[in-house]
């Protein structure tokens, strides 16, 4: 009887997963590898399947992968089960976080989720308290309506693959899309998997004096 309840229930084995903050689909994909959850080709092929029946997927240039919207958290998976199923099983749980009333409050203030979740892929990697994300969010975004180049380091860090504090001379010469040194406006797409507090930043920025910021030593 007890086989038959577990037949009945779909009761299987189940394997947590962790996708910390600030991570790539890179370094997802070296987690999965790692965790033999899925070989390299197989996160591969699985990235590029259709997701459109997602509405914030759909909304997302077609030229961008989903670099982004693998949203940070712990999930509890079956032993033996596709990359393609983890990754509806995240894109749900993203569909929920984004709930309505923080999407009704994107759409008011003339953004799409893809700018959202770009800016807030760029505060993850640049700051790490929310009060810091907040002011730096506002100061990016001021930056943006201005037209001024957000010339942020993490961007470049995306393109070159390094993870220093600052961009080099060299670096910031490098011809492409997510080089905010060479090209105004936010980068060609996310660079990283924000978590909530950094979309809670860019969508409720605190409006400062400030146009410029320095992260020290201290993670401040």
């Amino acid at each position: 009887p007890e086989i038959i309840r577990k037949f009945v229930l779909g009761d299987v084995i189940k394997q947590k997963i962790t996708i910390i903050e600030g991570w790539t689909i890179k370094d997802i994909e070296k987690y999965f590898v790692n965790k033999e959850i899925s070989s390299a080709k197989d996160f591969q092929e699985a990235l590029n399947k259709d997701y459109s029946n997602y509405d914030f997927i759909k909304e997302k240039p077609k030229d961008v992968n989903i670099e982004g919207y693998l949203f940070p958290d712990t999930y509890n998976i079956s032993l033996g089960e596709k990359s393609e199923d983890i990754i509806k099983l995240i894109f749900s749980n993203f569909n929920k976080k984004l709930n309505t009333g923080l999407r009704e409050q994107i759409v008011s203030q003339n953004k799409t989720v893809f700018e959202v979740i770009t800016m807030a892929s760029i505060i993850e990697k640049e700051v790490k308290s929310m009060d810091d994300k907040k002011i730096v969010a506002g100061i990016l975004w001021k930056r943006l309506n201005t037209g001024m180049p957000l010339q942020v380091d993490s961007t470049i860090n995306y393109i070159t693959g390094k993870n220093d504090p600052r961009a080099l001379i060299k670096d910031i010469q490098i011809d492409s899309l997510y080089n905010t040194y060479k090209y105004n406006g936010l980068p060609k797409g996310p660079i990283s998997s924000p978590g909530m507090d950094s979309i809670l930043a860019a969508i409720y920025p605190t409006e400062s004096k400030y146009w410029y910021y320095l992260s020290g030593f201290d993670g401040k």
